[in-house]
């Protein structure tokens, strides 16, 4: 049980692949027994396998208070105990925004922000009994700039961080740390579908980006990691960037005179 120096246990979400897998693998290397959870059963099983012992592969509909609950219960019934929540599961479409559909734009809003709400709240109980319990919320740099075809995953995001805000504010009398990563453009099946169909260009990226290269999964598990550790234990409410500078990019310079 909590309290009792045991392992501690994390719940990552949309776990079966991409960031969510990646957050898994780090905190499961950190010593934490991990939960992956993701609407893909058979990738979220495969995900834990790949992880070995203390892992757990999941089914949960985020969209659904009543799979949200019963991966709630799942949790509790396989380790009695839940010390980090990874909200990642999320998903993006790319139309214009005049030609946005509405049941698509709710559908949007319901996954990336609804399904944040809904596994916050079915694990409060659980995390206020942890040891320096977390909330790690993902968010993206679509919460700062203006995103063309992206409407419905920037307002999302732009939501998730006002969830993160007010949970951090509300719960911090529980001990429950809430925080938000904002990932930039990082190398990933999902971001790479933008390149394929068009609406980014890769160099174009890159050129407007600091560190002028894409960002990997594993640098934003290891920001995911530092969030859950003791080390942030007086840490909370933050929006923790990792993003390459992309969103502080004020260089409008030609591309000659760039370094």
């Amino acid at each position: 049980m909590a309290g009792d120096g045991g392992a501690r246990v994390a719940l990552v979400t949309g776990g079966a692949q991409g960031l969510g897998a990646a957050i898994a693998r780090r905190l499961h290397s950190d010593g934490m027994a991990v939960v992956v959870a993701d609407l893909n059963l058979d990738g979220a099983r495969a995900s834990a396998a790949g992880l070995g012992d203390l892992a757990l592969g999941v089914e949960v509909d985020v969209t659904s208070d009543d799979s949200v609950r019963r991966l709630a219960d799942e949790v509790a019934r396989a380790f009695g105990r839940l010390d980090v929540l990874v909200n990642n599961a999320g998903i993006i479409s790319r139309t214009p925004s005049a030609d946005l559909d509405t049941a698509a734009w709710l559908r949007e809003l319901d996954v990336n922000l609804g399904g944040a709400m809904r596994c916050s709240r079915a694990s409060f109980e659980l995390l206020r009994s942890g040891d320096y319990p977390a909330i790690i919320n993902m968010a993206s740099v679509g919460a700062t700039l203006g995103m063309p075809l992206r409407l419905a995953y920037s307002s999302a995001k732009s939501g998730v961080l006002g969830l993160t805000r007010t949970l951090a504010a509300e719960w911090g009398a529980f001990g429950i740390r809430v925080n938000a990563l904002a990932p930039g453009y990082i190398d990933t099946d999902m971001m790479r579908s933008g390149f394929d169909l068009g609406v980014l260009d890769e160099q174009a990226l890159l050129a407007r980006t600091p560190l002028h290269r894409l960002g990997s999964a594993d640098e934003v598990a290891a920001a995911a990691s530092f969030l859950a550790s003791k080390d942030a234990s007086f840490v909370t409410g933050i929006v923790l960037k990792v993003d390459g500078g992309v969103t502080i990019d004020g260089d409008f310079r030609p591309p000659g005179a760039r370094p």
